[in-house]
């Protein structure tokens, strides 16, 4: 059995919990008239999806047609164990405000936010670790700039912004 009352209650929590793929799954059928949102969950797991539809659902999904994830986590190396990171909406404004910063193009940027999202940065300023979704939340103008942050080896979930 479901915790959820319905698809709408799951819909409502893939958004709120940012699961792009359960929403627009959910978006996707109900536009096809596959689903109701007052349908039990269970009515999804019914629903086997063509190769075609698969294609369609993934293209919304890159389009970001819910405007689920307006705001990216992009990494730039600085060195061999350091990263610029920067929050924006796509990759030539961490670009350029990596110029702004450190005075150099790079060809190389890397969108890390999944990799990232849940990842915490020890902020020395509030003396406490946050984590990206907390930072995105936080920023008042994007681009923004979170810090450098050295990675030590074998660190994987809580790092030091410099």
């Amino acid at each position: 059995m479901s915790q959820y009352e319905n698809i709408k209650a799951l819909y409502e929590d893939a958004i709120l919990y940012d699961e792009p793929y359960t929403a627009h799954l959910i978006y996707y059928l109900q536009k096809k008239g596959e689903i109701n949102l007052q349908d039990p969950v269970s009515k999804l797991d019914e629903i086997m999806l063509t190769d075609a539809e698969e294609l369609e659902l993934k293209n919304l999904r890159i389009k970001d047609v819910l405007n689920m994830r307006p705001v990216k986590i992009y990494a730039i190396q600085c060195s061999e164990r350091s990263y610029a990171f920067y929050l924006a909406q796509n990759v030539l404004d961490a670009r350029e405000l990596h110029f702004k910063h450190y005075g150099q193009w790079v060809k190389k940027v890397h969108c890390c936010y999944n990799q990232m999202i849940d990842k915490s940065l020890y902020c020395p300023e509030v003396k406490r670790y946050k984590n990206f979704r907390e930072l995105i939340g936080e920023a008042e103008e994007f681009p923004w700039y979170v810090g450098e942050v050295n990675i030590p080896k074998g660190t994987h979930h809580n790092i030091i912004i410099k």
